[in-house]
């Protein structure tokens, strides 16, 4: 099967049923006659934006389309543990495997401070122009997850 149409088949996969691990979905593509490693797999998964999050593989909005303001803030209250400004950096804690997930609707929806992003397991690190941008950025952030939201009372870790 081309890579294209792999793709694809990975795609409606994923959004018609959840899938909880790369080994369930090689086992779901060999049952429709798709043989693939698991390292083209991972490729796959990584070209497509899908991330790995607590519910099982998902696929982003839109595919890559900017998902709005709702879809971001949405993703802030989930993911975001909290916030913090280190000279033009803002350094973002989520939960362990959840920050692929926040990073990708920061890519989605770049912030007007924003330079770029590097996402780890439970860390995020967004590059600003400056000190200033990374204090207004970070505070906002709290603000979206802890403040704006009905659930202002979730623990920060």
């Amino acid at each position: 099967m081309a890579k294209p149409d792999r793709q694809r088949l990975i795609q409606r996969l994923l959004s018609e049923q959840t899938i909880d691990s790369q080994h369930e979905l090689r086992d779901r593509l060999a049952q429709v006659g798709v043989e693939v490693t698991q390292a083209t797999l991972s490729r796959d998964l990584r070209a497509l934006g899908i991330v790995k999050a607590p519910s099982g593989w998902v696929l982003p909005d839109g595919l890559g389309a900017p998902a709005g303001p709702k879809a971001f803030e949405d993703a802030v209250r989930a993911h975001l543990l909290w916030a913090k400004a280190a000279a033009s950096l803002v350094v973002i804690r989520t939960q362990p495997g959840h920050a692929d997930a926040l990073a990708i609707e920061f890519d989605r929806s770049p912030q007007e401070e924003m330079v770029g992003t590097i996402a780890g397991d439970d860390t995020i690190f967004i590059a600003t122009p400056s000190s200033d941008d990374a204090e207004a950025l970070a505070s906002r952030l709290e603000r979206i997850a802890f403040f704006d939201s009905a659930d202002a009372s979730r623990d920060r870790a």
